[in-house]
């Protein structure tokens, strides 16, 4: 990923989780992140359009439901948070697509977003996306995320 879209997308992301879900992240060091939960969930949205490409956040059910609670106004204790946690998850990653695209390429190119899909993951998945070049890491709210970017380049002629 180039210098330009990790700082373009940690600072997306950051400021949708503060404006979103009242949530603070920080981005750090891949090697301070401790996986201690196997069970995360992975929401990826595709775009096409100027760019072809997609955007995917991993992060704990854990903080999924606190993203819900937040989101809802209740506490997390509340059954709906539980229920709610992927489609959180799925609405932060579709405000960060959206946001991300606007400021890497302004207003003026159109995309079209896909609806975001959410899954679980193995240790395994996490591990393979934690060492790719195009993810960054997060802390929020003392549970670790990952978000990365994959952008299709286009063919030199």
């Amino acid at each position: 990923m180039l210098d330009e879209y990790k700082t373009v997308l940690s600072e997306v992301f950051c400021d949708v989780l503060m404006r979103y879900a009242f949530m603070f992240g920080e981005e750090c060091e891949k090697e301070s992140i401790l996986l201690d939960n196997p069970d995360y969930l992975h929401v990826n949205v595709s775009f096409n359009g100027y760019k072809n490409g997609n955007i995917g956040i991993l992060a704990s059910p854990e903080l999924c439901i606190e993203m819900a609670a937040n989101v809802l106004g209740t506490d997390m204790e509340d059954d709906n948070c539980a229920n709610d946690a992927k489609d959180a998850l799925a609405e932060l990653a579709n405000v960060v697509c959206g946001q991300f695209l606007s400021s890497a390429y302004g207003s003026e190119p159109i995309f079209n977003l896909s609806p975001p899909s959410v899954s679980e993951v193995s240790e395994l998945e996490w591990q393979e996306i934690y060492e790719n070049d195009n993810s960054l890491t997060f802390m929020v709210e003392d549970n670790p995320a990952l978000i990365y970017l994959d952008i299709e380049q286009e063919a030199e002629v």
